[in-house]
């Protein structure tokens, strides 16, 4: 089975993401089809409805409503639904809760704090993938669908209080009685190649000739293919980071709106102000006035 290295962060632009997903059968949207993977943030899995089979490292199992999963970083794993979920006229569906935490905000936020071992210990027991059942599981299963509407604070104070009940409890199993073996040949995915360039290089024009050729497709394939994972096209996504990154720009400094779009890969001030203002609802100058230079009251 080939195994696709991919990442989440790029796509969600969070490194904490909880995700609830309503579908007839198990799939992922960052995902064109269903896919065995890796990738760096650890996940935790949440089963409300379906059935089927999972696979974690080289380990298969049957799922079910219920079943919670904590899994480590670049573990190969997929979920898959029974073939009943895709019969013609199937009335099944499938729900699940999952969240995705990118390691590096992980060290950030735990560092080396004698009062989280049990939590670093536990997350580098994940690799393995731990099985959560019983009290423990219904308790963060509560948890997971007040967090799934929260931001902020409220959700990564949320999320450290799961993590430190699966560190601390007895009801939990290890899936893998040894660390993963690497699994078939793997590939880098290639809208985490295109993404990574996108962001590296938005402060120079970026032609969608020169992504297609760093991903080894043709354009009208990249099109395709960036759209169908995308759901939008490569333009509008281009355009939308480069305005993210001027407001940012703003936000942070003195620069004049003329730098701002220099840096924003923008040759031209009047095409800058237009995209600008059709994102905002400002124009660049109103926007850096209202939202830099607000006065205190």
């Amino acid at each position: 089975m080939k195994l696709l290295r991919t990442e989440i962060t790029p796509l969600t632009n969070e490194p904490l993401y909880i995700d609830t997903r309503e579908q007839s059968f198990l799939w992922s949207p960052f995902h064109s089809q269903p896919s065995f993977h890796a990738h760096p943030e650890m996940e935790l899995v949440f089963v409300e409805e379906g059935f089927g089979k999972r696979i974690i490292g080289n380990r298969v199992e049957p799922f079910e409503a219920g079943d919670m999963v904590f899994i480590g970083s670049h573990v190969p794993h997929i979920w898959l639904s029974d073939p009943a979920f895709y019969e013609p006229g199937s009335t099944l569906k499938s729900k699940v809760i999952i969240t995705y935490i990118n390691p590096a905000i992980f060290k950030q936020l735990l560092g080396s704090l004698k009062e989280f071992d049990q939590i670093r210990g536990m997350v580098q027991q994940a690799a393995k993938g731990i099985r959560i059942y019983g009290r423990t599981r219904n308790v963060i299963a509560e948890r997971l669908k007040s967090l799934s509407a929260t931001s902020g604070f409220e959700k990564v104070n949320g999320v450290l209080q799961i993590m430190h009940l699966i560190s601390t409890s007895s009801d939990k199993g290890y899936i893998l009685p040894h660390a993963p073996i690497r699994i078939g040949s793997s590939g880098e995915d290639k809208l985490i190649i295109a993404i990574n360039f996108v962001k590296e290089n938005l402060d120079r024009p970026i032609y969608l000739q020169e992504v297609a050729a760093l991903t080894c497709m043709t354009e009208p394939s990249f099109s395709r293919y960036f759209k169908q994972r995308m759901k939008r096209n490569f333009s509008t996504f281009l355009t939308e980071l480069r305005m993210e990154r001027a407001k940012e720009l703003f936000l942070q400094g003195d620069a004049s709106v003329k730098e701002v779009a220099f840096h924003c890969g923008y040759d031209s001030l009047a095409h800058f102000h237009k995209l600008f203002k059709d994102h905002t609802g400002l124009s660049p100058a109103k926007y850096k006035f209202r939202y830099r230079f607000t006065p205190s009251t």
